[in-house]
Parts: structure tokens; sequence; C-alpha cells
């Protein structure tokens, strides 16, 4: 979010004086949640940021850094005097954070460690957010008019006393760069009811923390934690089209697809010019199956930002699910142009041609994407099972191994080693590798399947039986699981289980020839002849070849019985 500024112009002077006061109160909530309940001007914000630091590394000690920056502020007050005007008072800040203490700006926003106040504090280091926040806590403490001011992906303080006004840039020394400089710039909405450019209540800044904090969360795959602030974030700064995305990123990690898209929409209209919430709301629609609007805000994204590759990623995907195949390698083409350094292009692209069964052409990009990233697993993977679709067995086995060293857990390796093993023989290796699939994925139907397949090779029905049903659990509408099951059982010849096993896989796909013959012998197994000869006669009406002999029987059978 730093941002660097090609001029520097400093306008007018404020001249209020900076009253002698600690800007601190006896008594102050312990959550923030109570905080949030407290008027606007009985809100601190240096103690209502920690008490959220709090949360996150529960050892710190808030009061020792209430008294830290209380120092910082007398250190100021010591310097100008008690008739100083607020430019003056600003000078002083920035001569003491910047040149004295030696705080400096980072490049992102990935560490926590840069948003929280109290590891900014130790560390002499925070992006735009986090110094802000610092400054705004020195300045309530001195009584300045200080605000927290936002713009799309920035954050910067402005001192204004209702006369003056001129802007803080905490990750340039406390420069100080006209209005014109963010409007050009961070593309500010045109609207009068927004939230940017505007001074903030200290709601409005603790709404934008938290914003932030959710990432922290969302990022260390701590989803209902960032959940809470996301929705607190919004509920506080309802018009930050930033906290809306985010909202609907961890709406769409849910699976709340329809709450996603309604967030997103919100968003866009606070600021239809972000390219990242047009391609997040594609993202949306496509996983929704609504494939033409996903693309036409992809097109969208892309108009607003055509050097974004993510987007070229999801419009090829998009085309390619319509059966546009030639539009999407066209996309990603465009995408090498753009970025030709980008692994992901490589295998989106790769993932096409392996639809396609244009498997030379897959094995070729995902080269180009291991060559750009030696330890990929998805190009790794992907050419495995490029390889296992050529029978180039032995080259199948040695990517699925890669893939498998950089992730122990990667299941769909570990599938596909599977695979490979059965068509090699190696029984042992094969049930090894699904159960290391399921170890990685619980979730994994396929790797349950094939293992109740490879117990059904070795003959261990019981086994088998045992996975099918784990397999159904996940995948209750697959009519091929029931089938199966149904084949162990009468194995087993527990053809009262084999018969229902059968009957459901009809009643989930009737045209299942195979299904009527295998349920025809069962009944004949359990002396219901008629209904024997109904399936087996269905079965020969769909096309199966039903043999005569048992035809022939239940002909004579339920003929003798009539």
């Amino acid at each position: 979010m730093k941002k660097k500024f090609t001029f520097f112009i400093l306008f007018a002077i404020c001249l209020a004086a900076a009253p002698q006061s600690t800007g601190r109160t006896a008594y102050y909530p312990n959550t923030i949640e109570e905080v949030l309940k407290l008027d606007d001007d009985k809100i601190d914000i240096a103690t209502s940021v920690l008490l959220v630091s709090k949360r996150w590394g529960n050892g710190i000690n808030i009061d020792s850094y209430l008294n830290r920056i209380d120092e910082m502020a007398e250190d100021v007050r010591k310097t100008v005097g008690p008739s100083a005007g607020n430019r003056k008072t600003i000078e002083a800040i920035n001569s003491l954070l910047f040149k004295k203490i030696g705080f400096k700006p980072v490049d992102n926003a990935d560490n926590p460690d840069d948003l929280f106040l109290n590891t900014v504090i130790d560390n002499k280091r925070g992006y735009c957010l986090s110094l802000s926040i610092l400054y705004l806590s020195i300045g309530e403490r001195l009584d300045l008019p200080l605000y927290g001011v936002v713009v799309p992906g920035h954050f910067f303080v402005r001192c204004d006393d209702k006369k003056t006004a001129f802007n803080i840039e905490t990750t340039q020394q406390g420069l100080s760069p006209p209005d014109k400089h963010y409007i050009k710039e961070f593309k500010i909405p045109d609207r009068t009811d927004g939230i940017y450019l505007r001074n903030l209540t200290k709601k409005e800044t603790i709404g934008c923390l938290f914003n932030n904090l959710a990432n922290i969360y969302y990022n260390s795959d701590q989803i209902e934690i960032a959940f809470y602030y996301q929705r607190l974030a919004v509920a506080l700064a309802p018009m930050l089209a930033e906290a809306r995305t985010n909202l609907g990123n961890i709406y769409l990690k849910k699976n709340m697809t329809d709450s996603a898209i309604e967030q997103y929409e919100k968003a866009l209209k606070i600021n239809p010019a972000d390219a990242k919430t047009n391609h997040n709301l594609a993202n949306a629609y496509r996983k929704k199956g609504l494939t033409d609007a996903a693309i036409r805000h992809y097109n969208i994204a892309l108009e607003l930002d055509p050097n974004y590759i993510e987007i070229y990623k999801g419009l090829a995907q998009a085309y390619h699910s319509k059966g546009l195949s030639t539009k999407a390698v066209s996309v990603l083409r465009t995408a090498t142009d753009v970025n030709s350094r980008d692994p992901e292009v490589y295998i989106t692209l790769a993932g096409i041609y392996h639809d396609l069964k244009q498997l030379d052409s897959a094995i070729s990009n995902y080269r180009i994407a291991l060559s750009l990233k030696s330890d990929s697993v998805e190009a790794a993977c992907g050419m495995g099972y490029a390889y296992f679709q050529k029978e180039r067995h032995y080259d199948a086995i040695e990517n699925f191994r890669t893939a498998i060293f950089y992730n122990p857990l990667h299941a769909r390796s570990h599938l596909g080693l599977g695979l490979v093993y059965n068509k090699l023989g190696w029984q042992d290796d094969e049930i090894q590798s699904y159960y290391n699939a399921i170890k990685s994925d619980p979730q994994m139907t396929a790797a349950y399947q094939n293992l109740a397949g490879a117990y059904m090779a070795r003959q261990d029905y019981a086994l088998a039986v045992k996975n099918y049903k784990t397999a159904i659990k996940l995948a209750p509408q697959d009519a091929d699981i029931y089938f199966n099951m149904g084949v162990a059982y009468s194995e087993l010849k527990q053809y009262d289980d084999a018969k229902q096993s059968y009957l459901k896989t009809i009643e989930l796909r009737w045209n299942s020839p195979a299904a009527h013959n295998n349920l025809a012998i069962t009944m004949y197994m359990l002396d219901r002849y008629q209904q024997a000869l109904n399936h087996a006669t269905i079965a020969q009406q769909q096309g199966f070849e039903v043999s005569q002999d048992l035809l022939n029987r239940l002909n004579k059978i339920v003929k003798e019985n009539k």
C-alpha cells in the first residue's frame, strides 16, 4: 500500500496551539467490543488497537506500550514548547518518528508484525495503516486535530483544524501531498456519500484496521475469526469497498456464493473501477455456474487492469467451460505476452490442452511451468497425469513423487501414484497410495472407490464394501459406487444387500443394463423369479448380452408357476 510521490508541496500552515495533555483517561474498557460502544470522542485509538493486538499475542503489556507512546508525545511537547502551532508540532513528530527513532515503511502488508501496534513500536517498521495509527495515537496525546484518511488501497493522516488542512504521509516521512495527488493516483470514486479522502471517525479508522486484521486471520486459515472481524469492518465502515470485497472473499471461501456475490456487487456500487472486485465477482459467478456473467466481469476487470494476470486465467477457464477452447488458449497466450514468467499461466494452459487430449502440448506447458518454478506441485502432478494417459508409467511415477516431495499431503498425487501402480500390477503399493490419499484428504471420494476396487481385485470383498460405504457417504448420488458395492455383496453372497445396491443404482440411473442384469441374477438367487425375468428383459432391451441360459430358466420357472 506504500506509494512513492513525484512531488511533495507543502501548502497551508495550521496555527492552532497544542495544549499540554496526555489524552488518556483513568478508566478504559477491557475489550474492543466494549470500546465500540463508546461515543467516538471517548475512544483512545492506541488503547483500542492494543486491545486488538493482545488477542493476537496474549503476552503483551498494554500499559507499557501506552507509556512508550506517552513518552513519544512528551518528547514532542518538550521539543516544540507550549505555544507551538499544528505545523511545527507535526514537523517535530516527523523528526522524532522518522529521523530520531527511525521508523521505516514496508512494501506490503503480508507480515502480521507490521500491523499490530506493539510490534510496529518494537520493530520500528510498519505500513501505511499501522504507521498512521501510531501517528494518530501520538497526536491524540498532544490534542492535535488529526484524522485517518483512506483511499482505495492506501491510508494516511490529515491535520484539519477546520480552518487549514494538510495531509501527512507516514510512509514518506511525513511529507504532505495535496488531495489532487490522491485523486489522480488512487482512482477515488466520484461520489459525495463515500468514505474516501474525507476525515474518518475513530470507529471508521478501527473499521479499516479490522479489514486488514481479518486478512491476517484469513491468511493464517483462521476463517471464522477473519469472518468475525470482517463483518465488524463492514459494520463500522460500510462505504469501504475493500471491506465488502474481502467479506465476499470469505463468503466464497465458506461456499456461501450468493452472499459473496451480494458483497461484491455492493463493493462495485461504491467503487465500480476496481479490477480485483470485478475479478472476484467473476470467480463467484463461475462457481455458481453463471458463466456468461463471469465472462462479462472478467472482461471488465481486464479493461481496468490488463496487467492483472489472474484475470486471464479465470477468463480462459470460463471460455473453456463453455467449449470455447480456442478462445481460452488465445487468452492465455495473451497472458504470456503480459508476463512470460508466471508459471500458473502455463499450468492453466496445460490443463486446457490436457482436457482436449492434446497431451504433448499439455506436457510441454507443464514443463515450462516447472522450469519457472521447480517446486510447483500442480505442474508436477498435472504432468504425472498426462504421462499416465500416454502410458509412460515410470515418467508418471517420477512426477507424482516430485509433487509429493514438495507437498507430502498432496492427495491428487497420491491418487495418481495409485492409478499407475494399478496399471503396473503393484497391488501393495497401489493400496498404500490410496491410503495416503485418504490421509491427505479424508473427503476424497475417488480414493475410497479405488481402494475398494483394489480390495475387489484381491477378493477381499468385506473391505471393499467398507470403503464403498464411505464413498457413498461422500457421493450419495453416484450410481457407479452403488453398482460396484452390489457386485461386492454378490461375491459375499449377501443377496439382500446386493439387491438394495442394484435397486439404488437403477433409481439413480435407469438406463443401466449391467445393473439390471446383475439384479436379475440376484433376484434369481432370492427365488424372486418374475422380478428376475423383468430385469433380465430390461437389460436385454438396453443392449446387455444377457445369458441365454438364465433367460431360458427364468421363462420356464415363471411359466410353470402360472
